[in-house]
């Protein structure tokens, strides 16, 4: 399987509620398996998932979570947004687990929370070591 171009993004939007969890993690599966990443990458990624898709529906600023996705070469970068304001930093803060500390911090190889259109956006690149 090749790599797909950076150029190649994907946006979900989820309507918040029991779907966000099952459609985020398989999507984000789905692109971090064409980025050509590593299985504990992959996992890496879909546990990021996991945790968005788990604390995002409390910051956003509509009804829904939306992502956008961008698979690149041995990467999958993640854009998550609009939320409210103060929102991008809390989803950060709030992907601490006990014992493990702030997991989006420890995985994400590039993290950053900035304002655009409509909101804050919260902003991650997973990369393969290699």
């Amino acid at each position: 399987m090749s790599p797909v171009p950076e150029s190649a993004p994907t946006t979900v939007s989820i309507a918040c509620g029991p779907l966000v969890g099952p459609v985020l993690r398989r999507v984000v599966g789905m692109l971090a398996a064409r980025a050509d990443l590593p299985l504990d990458r992959l996992d890496d990624a879909v546990l990021v998932a996991d945790l968005i898709a788990a604390r995002a529906p409390a910051h956003v600023s509509e009804n829904s979570v939306r992502v956008q996705l961008c698979p690149g070469e041995r990467s999958l970068s993640l854009s998550v947004g609009p939320l409210r304001e103060g929102g991008g930093r809390a989803l950060v803060v709030d992907a601490a687990v006990p014992g493990l500390g702030n997991v989006i911090e420890r995985l994400a190889d590039e993290l950053s929370v900035e304002t655009g259109e409509g909101g804050e956006y919260v902003r991650m690149r997973l990369a393969s070591a290699a």
